[in-house]
């Protein structure tokens, strides 16, 4: 796996999958390069698909909090830079997707697509509360509390209830192998104070917006949110999936995604 030369003190772990146009996917709150495992078969077959660690977590650099989405955004940029590519089509889930919303804001010429999954563009009181709650149980220490509540929050109920082996095996990502503290605090510290709602009209790429009807983390309305901002962009609510649809239902997820990216590409 390449590590980028470090830019401002931060190296970024990536792989790159398969041949064809360059497709950038950006991860979620707490999660490394790994998010993206079940969906790498489908995309890989057509496209050059890129995977990294975002700072703070996984083999990158965990820099102390106080950085923004915007400076993640700018490491998805680095990336692409290490790997040669000059443009790509960029999707990103959740945290990923707002900084996949910086990305496509900040390096408009870098983006031929945008992806914005299950994410928001600024946040409303419920997720603040949720952010916030999250960061408070890092900053104390408290993993088993923070994966705990993270995971009643990632899946929908009746999912979790059916599948107690991914769920103990999740759980246990998120107590071993999730950020140190320092990256979850970080991260959603990002993730708090980030807002692009009032810049969203200026991105004039291709964008297809989703998300779920059972979503605890990011419901529907954010992401009609995103959609009445962005114009021409297209909005799909998957039925039946919580937050996580690319893990509840991946090749339902896959299927949505490369019916946009093709027919983007043409």
């Amino acid at each position: 796996m390449p590590l980028t030369s470090p830019r401002d003190g931060v190296a970024i772990n990536y792989e790159v999958r398969g041949d064809g146009p360059p497709l950038i996917l950006i991860s979620g709150t707490g999660h490394d390069l790994g998010f993206w495992a079940g969906q790498i078969p489908f995309f890989s077959k057509s496209f050059r698909t890129i995977v990294f660690d975002n700072r703070g977590v996984g083999q990158s650099s965990v820099p102390e909090p106080g950085y923004s989405l915007a400076d993640m955004a700018d490491d998805a940029a680095h990336v692409l830079d290490d790997a040669g590519i000059d443009q790509a089509h960029v999707m990103g889930f959740s945290m990923g997707g707002h900084i996949s919303q910086e990305l496509t804001l900040n390096h408009a010429d870098r983006v031929l697509s945008l992806g914005i999954h299950h994410s928001w563009t600024r946040n409303g009181a419920r997720l603040k509360k949720f952010q916030e709650t999250r960061r408070y149980l890092a900053a104390h220490d408290q993993r088993v509390a923070l994966a705990e509540i993270s995971m009643m929050a990632l899946h929908a109920s009746a999912y979790y209830d059916k599948h107690v082996e991914e769920m103990d095996a999740h759980r246990e990502f998120l107590l071993k192998n999730s950020p140190v503290n320092a990256g979850w605090i970080g991260q959603l510290e990002a993730c708090i104070v980030g807002d692009t709602y009032s810049r969203l009209p200026q991105i004039a790429v291709p964008t297809l917006v989703t998300c779920s009807d059972l979503d605890l983390i990011a419901s529907p309305h954010l992401s009609d949110e995103i959609h009445a901002q962005i114009s021409g962009s297209e909005l799909r609510i998957l039925k039946g999936t919580g937050h996580v649809a690319l893990m509840e239902e991946p090749e339902m997820f896959a299927e949505v995604c490369l019916e946009f990216l093709n027919r983007v590409c043409g």
